[in-house]
């Protein structure tokens, strides 16, 4: 649609100008038509009064036109209301020459053009409309209506039509005075309401672009218990349409996905609470828990009463991940303090015991199968303790990473070299990659190799000769730096739900003969290398275990 033009003019102006345009042909239409029904049929020509009628209608399309094309200007207007003087003059022509007298009904017409002027155009401009009026009006009743028709005037009447034309010019100068006056008073509010309006209108912009820009969730209720506004994070982190929430009660809204929410809302109705902090649990449509971190307060009007609720909320599923890892990273840190100590004792009875029972294996002839079980026995779980041991070692002796960066796919291709060879690696095992090559990490070449070769062969172990393993690379960011994101997910059982929360901690495994040092190893070199990794299963099946590693930022 075509955007209305408006040169030095507003937009209440148009539509004076447009109401103007519309009532013109209305009132000369219904003035003329009625003279035509009330004045005598010999008195009157109406064709010649067709032909105003017709001159008119033309001559507003011609004004609506010219506003179109070139837009509402004020010369335009100008133009227009002195022609319609003009034509006031020539209508008063024609019905004196019917009638034969010089006093016109018609001349209240030049009042209404006068009071338009001054709808536009300040006191000066309206004065000069009036005079135009006023001499159009003069020169027509004192010099060509006689000149039309000689008997027009009688030579005893000459003073009193002086009189009446000055009358009549001085009547049009109060009007064009008080319209002005009255008008200019009212442009001055409207252009006050104007502004106004125009600031508020910014205010409120600026507010709702503040709110809009929030990280946190807003939702403001008033006292009934409806929703009178909620922002974007809200909308996104609660799962509903602002839109068809803004209106409805609380409940009815949150209360199947989190009844903690609306209890929130109540205490506040209940004005038990002022400003408050609480920590509550939300349900996705997937079934997911997040947990919000909650600030509700009431929310007061300009004279102090109670209008409504505020709750203000974020997301802690990040915050609680973090917490989770300082955690563990804590624990790493204190098993790290005494497994070294721990292996070092350990590890020489270990040789000690694993030399003597190599040398009676072979000196010693069993007398039974009794015998034997029982060195098979001391000689499997001397080796299960050697490996404890070396376990403990690496997760203990691990030295400050050497950061750079590292083409990630290149090392994820030689790992994949390594495994075909590993006898856990069936053809029943299909390994599929989803990246794209030269995808650049920054992190310990080294670490890497050996965490992701833990990763899948906890994944092989897991398949038991049959299924599937996926590699899969995507970007991530968390300001203010990158992240690659690496995937590993499988077809397999999947971690235990038990299990989920405890999966990376030192000493604790799913396997019936894991040390419980695996996947705990992994967390530590990932979180040396300035990473992150998290565990999960998948909605369709099998294990999920991603990676965080920085691709850009300080080395």
């Amino acid at each position: 649609m075509r955007e209305r033009k408006t040169n030095n003019i507003n937009s209440s102006d148009w539509v004076i100008a447009r109401w103007m345009l519309i009532i013109r042909p209305a009132v000369v239409t219904a003035t003329l038509g009625l003279a035509i029904l009330v004045l005598p049929e010999g008195m009157i020509d109406k064709t010649s009064i067709i032909v105003v009628v017709s001159g008119i209608y033309i001559l507003t399309f011609l004004y609506w036109f010219a506003h179109y094309i070139s837009g509402v200007s004020r010369l335009l207007l100008a133009t227009q209301i002195a022609f319609d003087i003009f034509i006031i003059t020539v209508i008063i022509h024609i019905f004196s020459t019917f009638t034969g007298s010089y006093d016109s009904s018609f001349v209240g017409f030049y009042l209404l053009s006068i009071m338009c002027a001054s709808l536009f155009f300040g006191r000066l401009v309206t004065f000069l409309f009036a005079t135009q009026a006023g001499v159009f009006y003069g020169t027509y009743i004192l010099f060509l209506g006689p000149l039309f028709e000689p008997s027009f005037i009688q030579e005893n009447m000459k003073r009193g039509i002086i009189l009446q034309v000055v009358l009549y010019s001085a009547l049009m100068y109060a009007v064009g005075s008080l319209s002005s006056y009255y008008s200019e008073k009212l442009r001055g509010k409207d252009t006050a309401l104007t502004n106004a309006l125009k600031l508020l209108k910014e205010a409120k912009l600026d507010t709702w672009d503040i709110l809009q820009s929030m990280t946190n969730g807003l939702i403001t209720v008033d006292m009934s218990g409806r929703i009178i506004y909620m922002n974007s994070v809200a909308e996104k982190l609660l799962e509903v349409d602002r839109e068809l929430a803004v209106g409805k009660k609380v409940d009815s809204v949150f209360g199947g996905q989190s009844k903690e929410l609306v209890e929130v809302f109540d205490r506040q109705f209940a004005g038990t609470s002022r400003v408050s902090e609480s920590e509550i649990k939300t349900y996705c449509k997937d079934g997911s828990v997040v947990p919000l971190g909650l600030t509700s307060m009431p929310l007061y009007d300009t004279d102090g009463s109670r209008r409504g609720v505020i709750v203000n909320f974020k997301d802690l599923t990040e915050k609680k991940k973090l917490l989770e890892m300082i955690r563990q990273s804590e624990r790493m840190a204190a098993v790290g303090e005494f497994s070294a100590a721990i292996a070092h004792e350990i590890r020489n009875p270990l040789a000690s015991i694993n030399n003597v029972v190599e040398i009676l294996s072979e000196s010693f002839e069993a007398k039974n199968d009794q015998d034997a079980k029982l060195l098979g026995a001391i000689e499997k779980e001397s080796e299960r303790l050697q490996r404890i041991s070396s376990d403990f070692l690496k997760f203990a002796g691990m030295k400050n990473p050497d950061i750079k960066q590292v083409n990630l796919s290149k090392v994820i291709d030689d790992v994949l070299i390594l495994i075909d060879n590993d006898p856990r690696k069936t053809d029943d095992i299909i390994i599929g990659k989803n990246f794209t090559e030269n995808t650049m990490v920054l992190f310990d070449v080294d670490n890497l190799r050996q965490l992701i070769i833990n990763i899948i062969i906890n994944s092989l172990e897991a398949l038991d000769g049959n299924g599937e393993i996926t590699i899969g690379v995507e970007d991530h960011e968390t300001s203010p730096e990158k992240f690659i994101r690496l995937i590993f997910s499988d077809t397999g059982p999947g971690f235990p739900e038990k299990a989920l929360g405890r999966m990376f901690e030192p000493f604790f495994s799913t396997k019936k003969d894991g040390t419980g040092l695996g996947l705990a190893l992994v967390r530590k070199i990932v979180v040396s290398n300035r990473g992150r990794v998290f565990a999960r299963n998948n909605e369709s099946g099998g294990a999920e275990v991603t990676l965080d590693m920085l691709v850009s930022g300080d080395e």
